[in-house]
């Protein structure tokens, strides 16, 4: 498997999360970047959306927003 864009030493551990990447977030292309934990630790947008959705209004505090899946959503 050829992943473009993708160093050789992650090809192994993240090759199953790269193909799923516009679920993670559906404007990936457009400058996202994941470390090797976040990769597997990212919520994914429409689980994110969903969770925002329940939590309009007030003051949210995201303790371990990681790479800001669920930040991103929540700021909507």
């Amino acid at each position: 498997i050829q992943l473009p864009g993708i160093m050789e030493s992650y090809l192994v551990d993240i090759a199953k999360y790269w193909h799923q990447r516009y679920s993670l977030f559906a404007r990936f292309d457009e400058g996202i970047k994941l470390d090797e934990e976040g990769w597997f630790s990212v919520t994914p947008e429409s689980l994110a959306k969903h969770h925002a959705s329940r939590c309009h209004g007030g003051i949210i505090i995201d303790c371990f927003t990681g790479v800001g899946g669920n930040a991103i959503q929540l700021a909507r």
